[in-house]
């Protein structure tokens, strides 16, 4: 209220120190939310709509666009009044099934009437009104004017705070080109745009738009208006993208997303274009300081790296960022590229790659969560392993698996604490073959991972192929002690005129037992303090911190996945692979070659980050957990060290309770050598 008295009170005088307490009217309170600050513009209420929109005649529009429109939207346009009956009746039948209004069954003279109307809602006393107008509409218009202001009309994207409108806009807004330039491929990828223009957006996602492409060009063949070989021919057509002009948006990454989840949320309830016209004020999660801390971190990073290894073109590297509270699932940074105004191409929405050895958390997981091992030996940060020379034979003899270790060289007889922290692979795919790959998918499952995991040996070393965002959700239910909730960018949503129309609400689950979680967050600990990312305090990052490394097997992908008790944080570093919307880049071929490691390339990114984005946060450990206790265990054979078995064969280590070694022993010491599994 504005009569209301605030008062904040620090630990201390001085603009360094920590705040206390926050008291409103003499009553303590958690936290003030003062008015949020505009970020871009993502909808336009109907009476406050921007519009971008050059308007065209009927006959300065090249007869292969309206052609490829029709045959894509509306077969029928040249020969109904107005209504379609296949296409009503193909669409009731799959809101019959649905129990939504989600099909429309609409022609493009509907589409128009639609697309002229103020009112968004979707209901069945609107569509009833749709039908009317478009009969109203044909009966007062000639055909060519009908398809003269749908084509003037019609809605094909977003620029910052500005809708774009009309054909001969699409054409300069994606080509740069007049509408009477464009080829037939480009024509097709405009006319496939309408159906969903973020969906199939080449920009974010080119595979999309291309298969929608194809559709368009197969429709105008079915239909007679081009024959197979035009089709064949412009299909293999290139197609330039121009890089698109922005307004107001200062964080476009993150805008890509926001808008991505409203259409995926929503998509039951309005059309996307409803969403762009309805008004919406979208409150986020959004921290305009990490995100700049962010945007700063993989700009500078990457260059940096680049000039290193002397990269050149096309060899460019690019980068990605994420980054949540884990406390509560909402995201404050997602960072897809180091410069949306020289690409678009949003990774965090629209790359998924192999993860390296970030994956190799899930396989240790799963191990604690066994417990013990074949031979009744407590999996613990105390377990010992084996690095040296392994094969895997599998598939009924006929392959044969033998993984090797980044530095090509062998530890012997380890803990499994000091394997995790070096990111041995010997060791991770002995471990994924005694606990079981099917046992390791599961686990990633509840740590929340959907894309497809090979059932195959090297899973446990991350060929898996994952988004950003995926490995971001399994770190922070790891950071979160097991609770998971879905990762969100939006806290709420209301109309233009401040109602309320969703709100995000928290519902934390608990998906893995703590007791594992705290052993295997005590452990990646470990990774910090003596492992592969030992150099971030070097490079100024002095807290405790849990986290893990990755390179790819080609090593032109590197990764670093890490937490403290505050954020989760996931950073990529490599090259698009044909990916994105730059044609000279996905055509030329690699001139350099290169090797990206996560702790030389990643890690560096996301120390520069969370270093800043801490500031003003008290160093904090993690909690000590009551699910573990210290075991002096005898280091060859991991059980509980005896009496008198000497200092240096013992360790204390960390176990978890109730999952402890059971006997006691001194083993003699353990000579390395080859070994063969037979699957």
């Amino acid at each position: 209220a504005p009569e209301a008295t605030m008062w904040l009170r620090f630990d201390g005088p001085g603009g360094d120190n920590l705040l206390q307490s926050i008291e409103l009217n003499g009553s303590e309170v958690p936290d003030i939310y003062l008015e949020p600050e505009l970020v871009a513009t993502l909808t336009r209420s109907s009476s406050d709509k921007q519009e971008i929109r050059e308007l065209v005649k009927f006959k300065g529009i090249p007869a292969f666009t309206w052609k490829a429109i029709i045959a894509i939207e509306d077969q029928h346009f040249l020969d109904h009044r107005g209504l379609d009956p296949r296409g009503m009746a193909r669409a009731f039948l799959i809101n019959l099934k649905t129990l939504s209004l989600a099909q429309g069954g609409s022609t493009i003279t509907q589409q128009l009437v639609k697309n002229l109307m103020a009112r968004r809602s979707k209901n069945i006393f609107r569509k009833i009104n749709e039908i009317f107008l478009a009969l109203l509409l044909e009966a007062s218009f000639e055909k060519e004017q009908i398809l003269e202001r749908y084509l003037n009309e019609v809605y094909l994207g977003q620029i910052g705070n500005f809708e774009v409108h009309g054909v001969a806009e699409g054409a300069k807004h994606f080509f740069n080109k007049r509408l009477e330039e464009l080829n037939l491929a480009e024509i097709a990828l405009l006319a496939g745009l309408i159906r969903g223009p973020a969906y199939y957006s080449p920009y974010r996602y080119l595979d999309r738009a291309l298969e929608r492409q194809k559709l368009v060009l197969r429709k105008m063949v079915e239909t007679g208006q081009i024959a197979e070989e035009e089709a064949k021919q412009a299909m293999t057509l290139p197609i330039n993208f121009a890089p698109p002009q922005f307004s107001a948006n200062k964080a476009p990454y993150f805008t890509d997303y926001v808008k991505a989840e409203l259409i995926r949320h929503l998509k039951e309830r309005i059309s996307e274009q409803e969403i762009t016209q309805a008004g919406f004020r979208v409150y986020t999660t959004l921290d305009m300081n990490l995100s700049q801390a962010a945007q700063e971190a993989i700009a500078s990073g990457v260059s940096s790296l680049e000039k290193k290894l002397k990269i050149r073109v096309p060899d460019r590297l690019e980068g990605a960022l994420a980054c949540v509270d884990h406390n509560n699932g909402q995201i404050k940074a997602l960072i897809g590229g180091r410069s949306y105004a020289k690409s678009t191409f949003n990774r965090i929405l629209n790359m998924k790659r192999q993860v390296g050895s970030t994956f190799k958390p899930v396989v240790y997981l799963a191990a604690l969560q066994k417990g013990y091992d074949s031979n009744d030996i407590a999996f613990g940060a105390g377990y010992p392993v084996t690095d040296a020379p392994w094969t895997l034979v599998f598939d009924h003899g006929r392959q044969k698996w033998s993984p090797r270790n980044y530095e090509k060289e062998f530890m012997g007889r380890i803990t499994l604490r000091n394997a995790l922290a070096h990111s041995v692979n010997t060791v991770s795919a002995r471990l994924a073959h005694e606990v079981g790959i099917k046992k390791i998918i599961e686990t990633a499952r509840a740590l929340g991972i959907e894309s497809d995991l090979p059932e195959v040996p090297s899973l446990s070393l991350g060929v898996a192929e994952l988004s950003p965002i995926e490995l971001l959700r399994v770190y922070s239910t790891l950071a979160n002690r097991g609770v998971q909730d879905e990762l969100t960018v939006i806290k709420g949503i209301t109309l233009d005129d401040g109602t309320g129309y969703a709100r995000f609400v928290y519902h934390p689950k608990q998906v893995i037992d703590q007791a594992p979680v705290d052993l295997l967050t005590e452990m990646m600990q470990s990774v910090f303090t003596y492992g592969t990312a030992k150099d971030a305090y070097k490079m100024g990052f002095e807290r405790p911190a849990a986290g893990k490394t990755g390179t790819t097997s080609h090593h032109r992908d590197s990764w670093f996945a890490g937490f403290t008790p505050h954020l989760a944080t996931v950073v990529w570093v490599g090259i698009d692979h044909d990916q994105g919307s730059n044609e000279t880049a996905r055509k030329e071929p690699s001139k350099t070659k290169l090797v990206l490691t996560g702790a030389t390339s990643a890690l560096p990114i996301w120390a520069s980050f969370m270093k800043e984005a801490l500031v003003g946060e008290p160093p904090s450990p993690f909690p000590l957990s009551e699910h573990l206790l210290d075991v002096l265990v005898d280091k060859h054979s991991g059980n509980i060290a005896s009496s008198d078995c000497p200092s240096s064969q013992t360790l204390m280590e960390k176990y978890i309770r109730g999952v402890e070694p059971r006997k006691v022993a001194c083993d003699p010491a353990w000579q390395a050598e080859q070994t063969e599994v037979v699957e």
